[in-house]
C-alpha cells in the first residue's frame, strides 16, 4: 500500500493531466453536437427563406410572361443551386450529429 501510495503522489501530476484531456475531449465533442444542431436550424431556416424566394419568383416570372420557362431564368437558376447546397450542407450536418450521438450504431 506504501508503494503504491507513494507512486501516486509522484505521479499526481500525470493523472491530473490524464483526467484534464478526458474532460476537454469530452467537452469539445459536447460542443462540436450543440454547434452541429445550431447549423442545422439556422440552414433549415435559409432554406424556408429561399423556397419562399422562389415562390415569389415564380409567380413574378408568370406575371410577366407566362408562357417563358422558368428553368431559363438565371435568377431562379441561381435559387435552386442555393438551395441545393443547402439541403446537401443540411444532410451532412444531420449525418455527422447522428454519428456523434449513436456511435455504437455506426460501429457496426
Amino acid at each position: 500500500m506504501e508503494e503504491s501510495f507513494r507512486y501516486k503522489m509522484q505521479h499526481v501530476g500525470d493523472i491530473f493531466v490524464e483526467k484534464m484531456e478526458v474532460v476537454c475531449d469530452a467537452l469539445k465533442s459536447c460542443t462540436r453536437g450543440i454547434t452541429l444542431t445550431y447549423d442545422i436550424h439556422d440552414l433549415e431556416r435559409k432554406k424556408r427563406r429561399i423556397t419562399r424566394n422562389i415562390g415569389e419568383r415564380i409567380a413574378e416570372v408568370r406575371k410577366k410572361s407566362p408562357e417563358l420557362d422558368i428553368f431559363k431564368d438565371e435568377k431562379m437558376m441561381e435559387l435552386f443551386s442555393k438551395l441545393e447546397s443547402i439541403e446537401e450542407s443540411i444532410k451532412s450536418h444531420k449525418k455527422e450529429r447522428q454519428e456523434r450521438l449513436n456511435p455504437a450504431e455506426n460501429a457496426v
